[in-house]
C-alpha cells in the first residue's frame, strides 16, 4: 500500500510517499528534508517563560493558519497541533511547516470515530478529550493555545492554576 500527500501547501511538510513493507508490515514515510527547528525547540532556546517577538509571532500564526486552512479545505483535521509539530524551516526569516499528520483523519472518518483518545492532552480541544465529534474547530482551539503560548511565554493550562 502506497500513499502520497494530497494536501499541497508550502506550510505543510511534503510527504513524498508512505506505505507499509509487505514482508514485515512496518510502516514507513518519506518526507521532504527540512533544515531548522520545531517551535518547541525555539521556545526552549529563547527561554521558558519568554514570549516570542511580535513580528515572529504574527508571521508564525499567519503561516500556521494558511497551512491549516489548506488541510481543512481538503477535509483533513490535524488533531495533534502542538509546538513539536510546528516546524520553522530556515529561510528569510523562516517558513512554517506543519508536521505529523499521523493521527489526522479525513473529516468523515473523524466525525464517526470510535477510537481511543488521540492527541496531546495539553493542546487538545474539549470535544477531542471527550471523544466527541472532531471538526476543524479542534485545530483552531489548539492554534489558539499556541498563540497564547507564543505571545505570553506561558502555557494556558499551566498558567490557569
Amino acid at each position: 500500500m502506497l500513499f502520497r500527500s494530497r494536501i499541497e501547501s508550502e506550510h505543510i511538510v511534503d510527504v513524498v510517499m508512505a506505505g507499509a513493507d509487505a514482508a514485515t508490515g512496518t510502516f514507513w514515510i518519506a518526507m521532504e528534508m527540512l533544515d531548522g527547528e520545531t517551535l518547541a525547540e525555539r521556545l526552549l532556546r529563547v527561554g521558558g517563560a519568554t514570549p516570542l517577538p511580535d513580528a515572529q509571532s504574527w508571521r508564525l500564526l499567519t503561516q500556521l493558519s494558511r497551512g491549516l486552512a489548506r488541510a481543512h479545505a481538503q477535509g483533513v483535521v490535524h488533531r495533534d497541533l502542538k509546538p513539536a509539530n510546528v516546524f520553522l524551516a530556515n529561510g528569510d526569516p523562516f517558513t512554517v511547516k506543519l508536521l505529523d499528520f499521523g493521527i489526522a483523519h479525513l473529516l468523515d472518518d473523524a466525525v464517526d470515530s470510535t477510537e481511543g483518545l488521540l492527541g496531546t492532552p495539553l493542546w487538545m480541544a474539549p470535544e477531542q478529550a471527550r471523544r466527541g465529534e472532531i471538526t476543524p474547530a479542534a485545530d483552531i482551539w489548539a492554534a489558539g493555545l499556541l498563540a497564547f503560548r507564543i505571545f505570553t511565554g506561558r502555557c494556558y493550562w499551566l498558567s490557569a492554576r
